[in-house]
């Protein structure tokens, strides 16, 4: 049974999570969001201040008698991964997130990602934040701006704004969990010079596509055996290379840190090797159907008639098929001192055709830079050994494990105070932004918790009520723990 306070914060979180999903917030696209969190802080006669990357920090002074105690940061990012169904028409930019409430779950119903990656974490620190009978010291807030895409409103976050030393980020997905570290990362592109050629007779031309793939977070998934529908087009061209075929069109995901669930190529395939063509494409169709019959029964590969007035030349198709079946994805090594937890990994995450390059681009995530560096050279040679240019951008730092954390014991007792069992400590292979602020704020203490979620950066997005409602509690007695410390 749920206390009163904890009642309370539980519907104020859910409240404001509702009014957030109503302000478009993708990343870099977070004006909106960040001035209707200064509004309503200021509203409430708190002190808010908004910095150049729009990142906004809330002040507000401890609870009567709990002035020694020190300052805590509490921790959300406000911007979201804009993901959609094929089918379902949504811009990001201006509509609201399409939320639905049944029983103890809200979704999108499967038309957008919800954004409860870290909606929800904004929305709970604000019912922290408007609280008048929660106990706790002085709460320094920090939302922070693209930590879905480059992590650059963390990164650039000035640690003059905190006195505090102790944090706790609400941004995980297991309500029986606390977080103690987490992966650094980076992106990397190659840029595959293409040239393209005029279509000459005596070919046909089918647009392939590969759909129902469950997708996922490229971190906490990547192990998971979800299928990347970019390298399972790359399988499909490295079959048709024999018939000669030519590709006209290619694509294939939207965003290199959601592991890719749909891609599709438009081929040109001489008239003479077509009915081989369709054979082929009916064999791989039922392979795949076998090889992903667990992780997703709804797989589905098409081939529909198409039409094409220029294709990539010969050279240019062979070079684009090579990268990508030469390109690393998924697993690269697991970590030894922590069992079940991949060390390194990377997303080939998006593939785009434009006028004279093809742009392949990956996210790598590791827990030494050592190994992410090894996979961006790994990357690099592809691009060096078929003429593309290679970069890495989108750089950000890991978070050590500390196995001396006082917020590490702290958070354990109370868990176990609260719900009578052992709170699991994990380390994630994902990027979180705490990393960010330990480069910030010397001496900092820091752990990671949330609500229970599911399919993040999916739009398969899903979260549960009651576990926020358990959240909400345990960061009521949470902080009510730290006012105690002095």
């Amino acid at each position: 049974m749920l206390s009163d306070k904890t009642k309370s914060l539980e519907e104020r979180a859910v409240y404001h999570f509702t009014k957030l999903c109503g302000i478009p917030h993708g990343s870099f696209n977070e004006k909106g969001i960040s001035d209707y969190l200064c509004e309503w802080a200021r509203g409430l006669g708190l002190r808010a201040v908004q910095d150049e990357h729009l990142n906004v920090v809330v002040y507000k002074e401890a609870s009567p008698g709990k002035e020694r105690a020190g300052a805590v940061l509490l921790q959300a990012h406000i911007d979201m991964v804009c993901e959609k169904a094929p089918d379902y028409q949504h811009d990001f930019r201006k509509d609201p997130i399409p939320y639905q409430i049944e029983g103890d779950i809200i979704s999108t119903g499967g038309k957008t990602t919800l954004g409860a990656d870290d909606g929800i974490g904004v929305a709970l620190i604000m019912a922290v934040l408007e609280s008048e009978s929660l106990e706790h010291p002085r709460l320094e807030a920090a939302f922070t701006t693209a930590e879905e895409e480059d992590l650059s409103g963390a990164l650039s976050i000035d640690g003059a704004l905190f006195t505090a030393r102790r944090m706790i980020n609400i941004d995980h997905v297991a309500d029986n969990e606390v977080v103690l570290g987490s992966c650094g990362g980076m992106a990397a592109e190659i840029a595959l010079p293409v040239e393209k050629v005029p279509l000459t007779g005596g070919h046909i031309c089918r647009s392939v596509a590969l759909s129902g793939l469950p997708g996922g977070h490229s971190g906490e998934n990547i192990h998971c055996g979800n299928g990347n529908a970019i390298v399972l087009i790359g399988r499909i061209l490295r079959r048709c290379e024999p018939l000669g075929a030519l590709i006209a069109d290619i694509s294939g995901g939207s965003f290199r840190t959601a592991i890719p669930r749909e891609a599709s190529v438009t081929v040109a395939v001489p008239r003479e090797n077509g009915a081989a063509f369709e054979q082929m494409l009916e064999e791989i169709g039922r392979e795949f159907k076998e090889e992903y019959l667990a992780a997703a029964p709804e797989l589905r590969l098409s081939a529909a008639e198409a039409v094409a007035s220029q294709v990539l030349s010969a050279s240019s198709t062979m070079r684009l098929i090579h990268a990508l079946c030469l390109s690393p994805d998924g697993i690269s090594a697991m970590n030894d001192r922590m069992e079940h937890i991949v060390e390194s990994s990377d997303n080939l995450g998006e593939l785009h055709l434009e006028e004279n390059v093809c742009r392949i681009i990956y996210e790598i995530r590791s827990t030494y830079p050592s190994t992410a560096s090894f996979i961006a050279d790994k990357i690099a040679l592809i691009g060096e050994l078929l003429g593309g240019e290679f970069r890495t951008f989108g750089h950000y730092p890991g978070w050590s494990y500390d196995p001396d954390s006082k917020m590490k014991e702290i958070s354990n007792r109370v868990y176990a105070g609260e719900f009578g069992e052992a709170q699991k400590n994990v380390v994630l292979h994902a990027g979180l932004e705490c990393g960010c602020f330990y480069d910030a704020i010397p001496g900092l203490d820091a752990i990671s918790v949330g609500p229970n979620m599911w399919n993040l950066h999916s739009p398969s997005e899903h979260m549960s009520i009651s576990s926020v409602g358990k959240m909400a509690g345990f960061l009521a007695k949470l902080l009510e723990e730290l006012a105690l410390d002095n």
